[in-house]
């Protein structure tokens, strides 16, 4: 047998004296007297920073020998032939060597702590080998298993199989979010992303974060047009409040995508596509060494277009074309061996027609608008981010962040959605964004934990002018600041063996300075405003058994508050908002994990909840915080990987969001009322075939109940749903043939059986506007990976 031994850890640095000065005031005694039992040999449950490249296996277990500490025992007839994955993240010894081993039919047996043994698949074997998957939105890398926070994990090959080109796809398909239409509304737990003070296109604050490769978006980014997926290495969806950790706009949630990083293995993926209602596309991607082991590059670009299948009546032009073009490119740079430096830069351009069409007398017009006018928006997007990974010793890590990003938006828009009057909307914003985060990570045996600090900066100036038959009738002109600066950090302390004490603690300020400059159907308004909120949790996840985890988590969440900026207004200013959630969390697994279940059980209490509701007049939006409103729902999810050749997964999510207290206006009450858009119940269940290593079927059905989507009021005030959502059921499939080496072609067909549904209904003048679900679209793609 060979046998590989591996060198010892890098000794302890002076500067471990100060990561533990700086981390002690959180961490407290009991990571200290951690870290002094850990013996300075890396074990099979530490994390640590892997970065070993796809390779030939026998190179690649010897450089996992190294940077793990354990010995690796295997025949040497066993590894010919095989090449490894890659593996570059920061996992535990087991882990990486699992990845390391994903696809070559060989199986780890740990011995013990320090020494694991390769075994070939037995001829009877059919259970597909999976690799762990990781849960980093957090902050604190674990296992999907041990996760207690509701989340739905998406990796590059769930990605593939299922044809998820946009992360549309990935909601439709995902119990506990909900979209609608071109991505314009979305939101997770019934709570949109925008929040329900919905400050239109204007906003600064929402009630879900969505951050690509560190860098938070900018809230237009989120409901223009749906975020490509193209060189996705993995997309998380965090369900349920995230304030604790990730701070303002995380409420109700966060999604959390990564891009793929650079390596030092050259690759090259190339990617053509077409569809029906003249889609096409194209897309590469190209990395590889550019300095032999310190210098790795990757660049990425993808550009789609589509006609859109929405035909204007009055123009004969198609309503909704798009256009959407991606550019990504990313340096990892490698100093030393305690230093990785991660820099991306991405340029965005979206452009889109007008999403909705026209109803008349209960009618639907599916798929026709009758505009005079040729709406637009248009979206151009800069991005640059910095993060640096210094390993101060074997537990200590600190890591800098720091994210800008600049954002121009322009649009056309028709006021009165009709060829029968001509009012229309210019609008421009133009925001900034720029944030930095220092956190000082530790990674013990039993103490796990970190601490950071955090600021943000974002401005955003705007200018919208309504236009009657071409002649300026009236315009708003702004400019929002705001300035955020936070205190977190977390610990997990396992302090017996199966039980694990979570514990977390922000304290977040907010700087809100608002100067309405111009406002022609109100008055202009100046509002300077600071919030600041403690934001704690407090959790306990228990181990009943091997692969069975039972869990409990406590949190605050947190949205500040901030000023009316709609036109007519008055820019009054509102107060913050505040939730308390109480979940309760199941992870289990059977068979050697081929079945693996998760489930969530929560009771969300908010407080003071920012509303935006017409005022009396009903011209005009306000903004109201709500007396108190409730949220009590059910995710529960499984997966079964019956052999190597067929999985399949089902997810329920029931949601039940009420107003419990909330009386506006001089005769209007929503006690009791369902929250808009919010479906109480969606369902999906999915499966994939592998034939081979050729061929690839997968399938997914989805349904997903209506909603109100406006709330309608009789003469004494009380609510009746005159407009509300469709249930509907979609069924999607996707195929991949693998031509030859390296080249597959795959086609999908999204709402196979042509299903029409509204997905957002509402009054308007003179015509009710309506918002549909995309008819039956099909097409091909023609991909080539080196």
């Amino acid at each position: 047998m060979n046998n590989i031994r591996t060198t010892g850890p890098l000794p302890a640095r002076t500067a471990l004296a100060c990561a533990v000065m700086l981390g002690c005031a959180m961490l407290g005694s009991a990571s200290l007297q951690a870290a002094e039992a850990v013996d300075h040999g890396t074990t099979q449950a530490q994390a640590l920073h892997f970065d070993i490249p796809a390779q030939p296996l026998d190179d690649a277990l010897a450089a996992y020998g190294i940077a793990s500490g354990v010995q690796v025992l295997y025949g040497a007839s066993l590894t010919q032939g095989l090449r490894s994955t890659a593996v570059n993240a920061q996992l535990t010894a087991e882990q990486a060597l699992q990845r390391l081993l994903a696809g070559t039919g060989l199986t780890p047996r740990f011995t013990d702590a320090r020494s694991v043994t390769l075994l070939p698949a037995t001829p009877q074997a059919t259970t597909l080998e999976v690799a762990p998957v990781m849960v980093t939105g957090e902050k604190l890398d674990r296992t999907l298993e041990k996760t207690q926070t509701s989340v739905v994990v998406y990796t590059a090959e769930t990605l593939r199989e299922h044809g998820d080109r946009n992360i549309d796809d990935v909601f439709t398909r995902t119990p506990g979010a909900y979209n609608t239409a071109g991505n314009e509304t979305w939101g997770l737990r019934g709570v949109p992303v925008s929040g329900f003070d919905d400050q239109g296109p204007a906003t600064l604050n929402g009630a879900v974060s969505v951050f690509v490769d560190g860098a938070q978006q900018p809230n237009r980014a989120l409901t223009m047009s749906p975020l490509p997926l193209w060189d996705v290495e993995q997309v998380e969806v965090l369900l349920g409040p995230q304030s604790t950790t990730q701070g303002r706009n995380s409420l109700a949630g966060a999604v959390v995508i990564q891009t793929r990083d650079p390596s030092f293995t050259p690759s090259l993926a190339l990617q053509t596509n077409a569809g029906n209602y003249g889609e096409q596309g194209g897309a590469l991607a190209v990395g590889g060494a550019l300095v032999e082991d310190r210098i790795a590059g990757r660049l990425a670009a993808d550009y789609q277009q589509s006609d859109g299948y929405i035909d204007n009546v009055t123009t004969g032009d198609d309503a909704n074309a798009r256009r959407t073009s991606n550019l990504r490119g990313k340096l990892l740079i490698l100093p030393s061996e305690d230093l990785d430096v991660l820099l991306s830069y991405s340029h965005n351009k979206r452009r889109q027609g007008d999403n909705s069409i026209m109803s008349s007398d209960g009618h639907v017009s599916y798929y026709e608008i009758a505009s005079d006018t040729k709406a637009y928006d248009r979206f151009d997007q800069d991005t640059a981010t910095a993060k640096l990974d210094y390993r101060l010793a074997d537990a200590w890590t600190l890591t800098s962040l720091t994210a800008t990003t600049s954002a121009d938006y322009d649009a056309l828009l028709d006021f009165d959605q009709s060829a029968s009057a001509n009012q229309e909307a210019l609008r421009t914003q133009h925001t900034r964004l720029f944030s930095e985060e220092l956190r000082l990570s530790y990674e013990g045996e039993e103490v796990r934990g970190f601490i950071g600090a955090y600021y943000g900066h974002t401005t955003n100036e705007y200018a919208d002018q309504l236009l009657f038959s071409g002649a300026p009738f009236g315009a708003v002109e702004g400019e929002t600041r705001i300035r955020n600066q936070a205190l977190f950090g977390e610990l997990n302390w396992t302090f017996t063996p199966g039980w694990t004490l979570i514990t977390g603690l922000r304290y977040d300020r907010e700087q809100n300075d608002t100067d309405v400059a111009r406002d022609d159907f109100s008055s202009p308004g100046e509002v300077s405003k600071r919030f600041d909120a403690l934001l704690p949790k407090l959790g306990l996840d228990v181990e009943l058994a091997p692969s069975q985890y039972l869990g409990f988590m406590v949190q605050k969440g947190y949205r500040g508050g901030g000023v009316n900026v709609r036109a007519g207004g008055g820019h009054a200013d509102y107060d913050p908002e505040y939730t308390t959630n109480y979940e309760l969390s199941y992870r289990g697994a059977w068979f050697d994990d081929s079945l693996r279940a998760r489930a969530n059980l929560y009771y969300t209490d908010w407080k003071d909840q920012q509303v935006s509701m017409l005022d009396d007049s009903g011209n005009f939006f306000q903004v109201y915080n709500a007396g108190s409103s409730t949220i009590r729902g059910l995710e529960a999810f499984i997966e079964q990987d019956v052999d190597s050749r067929l999985t399949l997964n089902a997810g329920l999510a029931f949601t039940d969001g009420r107003y419990r207290d909330f009386v506006f206006g001089t005769n209007s009450d929503l006690s009791g009322e369902s929250f808009l858009y919010s479906p109480r119940f969606k369902a999906s269940v999915g499966s994939v075939y592998r034939f081979g290593d050729r061929l690839t079927l997968s399938g997914d059905i989805v349904y997903q109940e209506g909603a109100p989507t406006q709330y309608d009021f009789d003469s004494s005030g009380q609510v009746t749903h005159e407009h509300r959502s469709d249930d509907h059921v979609l069924v999607n499939l996707n195929a991949e043939y693998k031509l030859i080496e390296g080249l597959a072609l795959s086609g999908y067909v999204k709402n196979l059986f042509d299903e029409k549904y509204v997905t957002n209904n509402r009054a308007g003048e003179p015509v009710n506007i309506i918002d549909v679900g995309a008819p039956r679209t099909l097409g091909l793609v023609l991909r080539y990976d080196l």
